[in-house]
């Protein structure tokens, strides 16, 4: 992967255990991973109507130099937008992590 083509910034984001509240439930947080570059490619949009309203997604492809730690369980965060992390790939050998992943439509 070129250098070149990395000229976008993602945050990696990971759910983790936020210990419990005053009712001794559990709270989840989402805590930064890591920062990388990638380079990100638009792929569609999809829309659907559920209960009296349409919904619309989405849909992005990020690569990034590899990264063994990046699951389906993880998100992303690019341009101020939540990423849900739908399908992780590795190309190439050990070269690029690809990334699909779905955002609500504003």
């Amino acid at each position: 992967m070129r250098a070149g083509k990395l000229d976008r910034r993602v945050t990696l984001e990971r759910l983790t255990d936020g210990g419990t509240d005053a009712f001794n439930v559990a709270i989840e947080e989402w805590a930064e991973v890591a920062t990388v570059w990638a380079q990100a490619r638009p792929n569609r949009g999809a829309e659907r109507f559920t209960a009296a309203e349409v919904n619309g997604s989405a849909v992005m492809s990020f690569q990034i130099r590899y990264r063994s730690d990046v699951t389906v369980k993880d998100r992303l965060v690019y341009e101020g937008r939540v990423w849900n992390i739908v399908d992780v790939r590795e190309v190439g050998r050990r070269v690029v992590t690809e990334i699909d992943a779905t955002a609500r439509a504003e």
